[in-house]
This record gives structure tokens, C-alpha cells and sequence, in this order.
């Protein structure tokens, strides 16, 4: 006979630990606690008897803990959910399983990286080349107009005594010259004593030209070549569009004399002087006459 001590399940402190006891009789009949419940059973008196019910006692307890029952629902709450049910009891909840998100719902493409957007660059401040200023030469010549007088004549070897015309009073004693036709080419203004084409080309290529008119006026001088005639009279040459000093003693090369003014009439012959003779030069093509002695 078998029989296990009920103070096994009994702790020191004289709890019942609950566990499950087996109470083997004389009797054939065994009685089996096991969680609050008696199950009875016939046995035969003998060692592999006890052993049996030993085992069939694990098996039954076994099947009403489930161990891992007590796993799912504490060691695993990352995939379960504990709910309390009308009743008051619970009841695990398994989470629903969830795809990891697609490329396309995560907004990126696999194995690329993300499109970086180009800006395109702004307006390039213009780096054109700040143009030259203009000729003054040129400015001159542009500003020149029909009847502007100018300081302006021919220094006496067929040169201009300036490089650019400059306007001045057409009242002042300086006014040696006026604009009569303002031109392309020099070749188009007319030509005789007392004239002058005075041609310029600009930086750009195109070309203007002035017509003069020599300013004639009284006391002014110029030089002459003078020749005596059989009479004893003179006879010469003159260079009308220059303008010599009365007070110099040379005059340029190729002339022999200088000349000063004594009147400029628009017709009829000049008045004679009975202590030199008086020499007249026809000028703007015979629309005047330029009256003059030799100086002394």
C-alpha cells in the first residue's frame, strides 16, 4: 500500500499548497485530489499500480495549467491585446498581422535615392562691353551747322590751323570762316578763291564734310605772289583762305609778298591809293571782291 503524507502539500507555515495529493487505500479504491476535485480510481496493490496513477495524476494536471497559454498572454503582448469581455472576464485578442509598407506607400523608390529637383539659375546680368565715349572730333563736326562761324583757316601751307571746328561769334574779329553747305564728301562743295571743302571721317566709317566761305574783313593780311608788269604795274597770286600776321616779315614759301585789306565790296572796282598801288582779288565765284596793298 501507498499512501503520501498530506503535509506535503502543506506548507510551513500550514497552508494547503493546493497541489494534487493521491490517497491509496487497502481497499482497491484510490482517491485523487487534483485542483479542489476528488477523482477516484481502482488500483491493484502493487508498484506499478502506484507509478500508473502517478502518471496519469502529471497528465491530467498537465491538461488544465496549459503553461503556454500563460506565455501568449504575458510574454507576448507585442502581437496580442487583452480585452475585458461583458462579464467581466478577459480574453486575448491577436493582433492582426501588417505587411511592412511598399515602396510606393512609403513615397521612395528601392534601391534609389530621392530626386533632387534643379533650380535653374537666374538672369545673368548682361556683361556687354561699356562702349567708348565719342570722338569729340566727331561731336564737332556732327554739331556744326549752315551759317556757324568759325576761328577756322588755312595757316598758309595749304593745312587748316585747327583739327576740329569750333564755333565762335560771327561778329568777332577771330570769325575767319563761316558753314555754307554741311556734306559727305568735300568733293561736293564748290570750289574757287576764297573757298575751302574741309572733309572729316567719324570712328564709325561714315564721313562729313564743311563747305567754308572765307570771313574777309578789313585790315586783315594775307600772302601774295606779285609780279611787275612792263607798265610797272603788279600783277599776282594770292592765297585768299589764309590768314598771315601783318607784323611778320616772312611770309611762306613760294610767295614774295603780304597783303593787307583794304575793303571787301560786293561790287564795283577799287578805290586807288596814290602812294601804292591797290591789287583786287574776285572771290565767291565774282559775288565780291577782296580790295588790297602790299604792306610796307
Amino acid at each position: 500500500m501507498y499512501s503520501r503524507d498530506p503535509l506535503d502539500d502543506v506548507g510551513q507555515d500550514g497552508a494547503d499548497r493546493g497541489g494534487p495529493r493521491i490517497n491509496a487505500q487497502a481497499d482497491n479504491q484510490s482517491t485523487i485530489t487534483l485542483a479542489g476535485h476528488d477523482i477516484n480510481t481502482t488500483y491493484f496493490v502493487s508498484a506499478s499500480s502506484a507509478a500508473l496513477a502517478a502518471v496519469v495524476g502529471l497528465v491530467v494536471l498537465l491538461g488544465m495549467w496549459q503553461p503556454w497559454q500563460e506565455t501568449a498572454t504575458t510574454g507576448g503582448r507585442s502581437h496580442a491585446e487583452t480585452t475585458t469581455g461583458p462579464s467581466g472576464g478577459s480574453s486575448v485578442r491577436t493582433a492582426p498581422y501588417r505587411e511592412p509598407p511598399s515602396a510606393e506607400e512609403s513615397g521612395e523608390e528601392g534601391g534609389e535615392e530621392p530626386e533632387t529637383q534643379e533650380t535653374s539659375p537666374g538672369p545673368v546680368p548682361s556683361t556687354s562691353p561699356t562702349p567708348d565715349p565719342p570722338d569729340p572730333v566727331d561731336v564737332a563736326f556732327a554739331s556744326a551747322r549752315v551759317g556757324t562761324c568759325l576761328a577756322v583757316y588755312d595757316a598758309g601751307w595749304g593745312k587748316l590751323n585747327q583739327e576740329r571746328p569750333v564755333a565762335v561769334d560771327c561778329g568777332a574779329d577771330f570769325a575767319f570762316s563761316k558753314v555754307t553747305m554741311v556734306t559727305t564728301s568735300a568733293s561736293h562743295c564748290p570750289v574757287g578763291a576764297g573757298r575751302w571743302g574741309w572733309g572729316h571721317t567719324n570712328g564709325d566709317g561714315s564721313s562729313v564734310a564743311l563747305c567754308l566761305d572765307r570771313v574777309f574783313a578789313a585790315g586783315q593780311c594775307f600772302p601774295a605772289t606779285l609780279n611787275r608788269q612792263s607798265d610797272g604795274s603788279l600783277r599776282g597770286t594770292a592765297q585768299l583762305f589764309s590768314v598771315w600776321g601783318c607784323d611778320r616779315t616772312q611770309v611762306p614759301s613760294g610767295k614774295n609778298a603780304l597783303m593787307v585789306i583794304t575793303a571787301v565790296l560786293n561790287g564795283g572796282g577799287c578805290p586807288q591809293r596814290t602812294d601804292r598801288q591797290t591789287l583786287s582779288w574776285q572771290v565767291f565765284s565774282g559775288a565780291a571782291t577782296v580790295c588790297a596793298v602790299q604792306a610796307n
